[in-house]
């Protein structure tokens, strides 16, 4: 069996190939970056470190890869003959691989063969994201095509996935704890395998957002109240205990919302969310606080880790003291390296904060009154 994955970054290698790859699949990784690309072919794999006491090492082998800009008929080929479609290439990437994905499942649907395509990406719903991506480059006629072969199945993602340089060549390092959950009702009922190593469900909603309001919320919030105390690191900032306790609180506000919307047991979440920050704080990785707190825009917006919980929670009259502060931390946050950091400082500078957060987060009333307090307070 073959599988395409667009994205050979951290998540791609350390975590998505490598469950790919223990379900007996052949894996082409389609990227841009030719001294990785150039590696895999040379290699034909590449080694994972995991982090664990045992300090396990593994090798996905029987692993090709291309590149997407100057290999494109070749990439055409491999999504036309692949059994499965994945990827990890970042939320504002999909819409760069849109438009060559769209293309090679064209020619593929022409064959009338139907394709599973799994978009693995730190957002609600990424695969019905790629769907409404690839569609508007198709027209109407095309587009009903896709109806009859095109399966995009939503996931949700867990797992810590960082990289370092070993004799010059990228290795994945990643710690041992991982989910990957996939709706099952989305699949082709003409499947030909059955995944393992992944969690198949009807319902995703609920997880996909237990994932980003609590570990993808937890994430940001440690980068965000550590930068503003001038931390690099989430390992360093997490044993804050100052920073630990509000972080402690917000996602304690968090596990409320799903009592109430889903019923999740109190206890259960308890236990998730104590080994959440207890992964966030392994000291055996070093996490830069650049990377987690990047894309501060993204991250602010609506209907993203920071700001959905807190608009649910005050929707439901609950408690969400500690997301205002969290937010508001987020609007602090300064990174001369990143575009969206930039942006965010000069937006507040020649249009300020309230319209800045009217703006990105879309608060009105208590809750935008609640997050300028909240900034002001910790300038």
């Amino acid at each position: 069996m073959k599988a395409v994955h667009f994205g050979a970054g951290n998540i791609g290698r350390g975590f998505i190939g490598q469950i790919l790859h223990q379900n007996g699949f052949e894996i082409c990784f389609v990227d841009t970056n030719a001294d990785l690309i150039q590696q895999l072919n040379q290699d034909g794999g590449y080694s994972i470190e995991i982090i664990d006491e045992a300090a396990t090492t593994d090798f996905v082998d029987q692993v090709t890869a291309l590149n997407s800009l100057s290999e494109t008929e070749k990439v055409l080929k491999t999504i036309e003959t692949a059994d499965i479609l994945t990827t990890s290439v970042g939320a504002n990437n999909l819409v760069k691989i849109a438009p060559i994905l769209a293309k090679g499942l064209k020619k593929r649907f022409d064959q009338k063969r139907s394709i599973n395509i799994l978009a693995n990406e730190n957002i609600i719903n990424a695969s019905d994201n790629l769907k409404a991506t690839v569609y508007a480059l198709l027209s109407a006629e095309e587009a009903a095509i896709f109806e009859q072969f095109a399966y995009f199945v939503n996931t949700a993602i867990d797992r810590q996935s960082l990289g370092k340089r070993v004799d010059g060549k990228a290795v994945a390092v990643v710690e041992p704890y991982y989910e990957w959950v996939i709706n099952r009702r989305q699949l082709d009922p003409a499947t030909s395998f059955d995944l393992t190593h992944v969690v198949l469900i009807d319902e995703m909603q609920p997880y996909i957002e237990r994932k980003l309001y609590i570990v993808n919320a937890a994430h940001a919030a440690v980068a965000y109240l550590g930068a503003l105390q001038g931390y690099e690191t989430i390992q360093t900032a997490i044993q804050n205990e100052e920073i630990l306790k509000l972080v402690n609180q917000f996602l304690a506000e968090n596990l409320e919302y799903f009592v109430q919307e889903y019923h999740f047991s109190r206890k259960d979440l308890t236990a998730f969310i104590e080994k959440t920050l207890r992964r966030h704080g392994n000291q055996k990785l070093s996490d830069a606080i650049v990377r987690v707190g990047g894309s501060p825009i993204r991250k602010l917006g609506p209907n993203d880790r920071l700001v959905a919980p807190v608009v649910k929670l005050s929707a439901r009259g609950l408690p969400h003291q500690a997301g205002m502060e969290v937010i508001a931390a987020g609007y602090h946050y300064r990174n001369v390296g990143d575009p969206e950091a930039e942006k965010l400082k000069k937006l507040i500078a020649e249009e300020g904060l309230e319209a800045t957060i009217k703006q990105i987060s879309k608060l009105t009333g208590e809750l935008l009154e609640g997050v300028i307090a909240a900034y002001e307070s910790q300038i």
